[in-house]
């Protein structure tokens, strides 16, 4: 399975949306992606995950990754549309700068008023 993604602006958030599969050799796509959004953005970014078919323990991994990364680049990253996607290391209690949301909509609404 592959992994796709797009690049927005809503309301001065910057939006990444994932579709496809996020694990294994797909999360080296991830990872430019997220450096890739990370050079061109300084506000908040939001990974929506709505489109992702599943993802491994690799690619939640690489998630935590791209939080830690963007969390000490003062540069907060939020998921938003997990759905049935299984999150054992996200729900782990992890010390991780990720604000979860259940949909766009409401992550918009509380990244947007941050700015």
């Amino acid at each position: 399975m592959s992994l796709d993604w797009q690049y927005a602006t809503h309301r001065d958030v910057t939006v990444l949306t994932l579709t496809g599969h996020l694990g294994g050799e797909t999360t080296g796509r991830f990872t430019g992606a997220i450096s890739w959004v990370q050079a061109r953005t300084t506000g908040p970014v939001l990974l929506d995950v709505t489109g992702l078919v599943s993802w491994s323990d690799e690619g939640e991994a690489a998630v935590l990754d791209a939080a830690r990364r963007l969390g000490s680049a003062e540069q907060p990253l939020a998921l938003c549309g997990i759905g049935d996607l299984p999150t054992p290391a996200l729900t782990a209690g992890q010390l991780v700068p990720l604000r979860i949301h259940p949909d766009l909509d409401t992550a918009l609404d509380a990244l947007a008023s941050q700015g």
